[in-house]
């Protein structure tokens, strides 16, 4: 993005910024603040979805981006669990937006990056979870439920999506329909005793993969 906007300097005006949260127990966070405030998703006038009030950072380079992504980092929840020691809680959500502004007709190009790490999906008697650890688990599997009924949905074409059962699947609303683009890399254990969560995340990929897509289109705003 950045050499793009180098080589296009002369004629477009690019900025590039980010807003990085995550969904913690159907809850929305911003990870660039530590005291927190609601958050919910909103649905624009043009169907797209957007979180008022999510802190959106403006960026100029791979460094600042970088930087950004590890002091969102630091705020992320995690615990120690009998299967990870360093176990995510959380689906966590990069949200990268471009707006570039022809310098001739003042026309806005708008564009969006969703880069999400979900949670896997958790085997409470495996994770040895217990308390607030269950309840965090419940959620993520509730959620990941959700966002595996949205797939089938979308496989299907069924007239209703069920975007609207998690925050999770509202925010990636953008990126699972319409004229989307979606690339889903699912990390699994090679380990015996993980086979059943291996073959699990497998299918779930292969429902995603049946996905069609529409084909991409331009977001143009204003303009002489």
């Amino acid at each position: 993005l950045f050499r793009i906007r180098e080589a296009r300097k002369l004629d477009t005006d690019i900025s590039i910024s980010l807003m990085i949260s995550e969904i913690y127990n159907e809850c929305i966070k911003d990870l660039f603040v530590t005291k927190q405030k609601k958050l919910d998703v909103k649905q624009n006038p043009d169907g797209s979805n957007t979180v008022p009030g999510l802190t959106e950072i403006a960026v100029d380079s791979v460094d600042a981006v970088l930087s950004a992504m590890s002091e969102a980092s630091g705020n992320r929840t995690v615990m120690a669990t009998d299967m990870n020691e360093e176990s995510s809680r959380s689906h966590s959500i990069v949200q990268v937006k471009t707006v570039c502004t022809s310098k001739k007709d003042k026309r806005e190009y708008i564009g969006k990056i969703n880069l999400i790490d979900l949670a896997g999906s958790e085997n409470v008697n495996k994770s040895g979870v217990t308390g607030q650890g269950m309840k965090e688990a419940q959620n993520i599997n509730k959620s990941l439920s959700a966002l595996g009924d949205v797939i089938q949905a979308l496989v299907a074409k069924t007239p209703h999506i069920p975007y609207r059962n998690s925050k999770l699947t509202m925010m990636l609303k953008d990126s699972l329909g319409g004229d989307c683009k979606t690339l889903m890399i699912v990390q699994c254990s090679p380990a015996q005793a993980n086979c059943v969560e291996t073959l699990s995340s497998l299918n779930f990929a292969a429902r995603a993969r049946n996905v069609e897509l529409g084909k991409a289109k331009r977001n143009v705003k204003g303009g002489d």
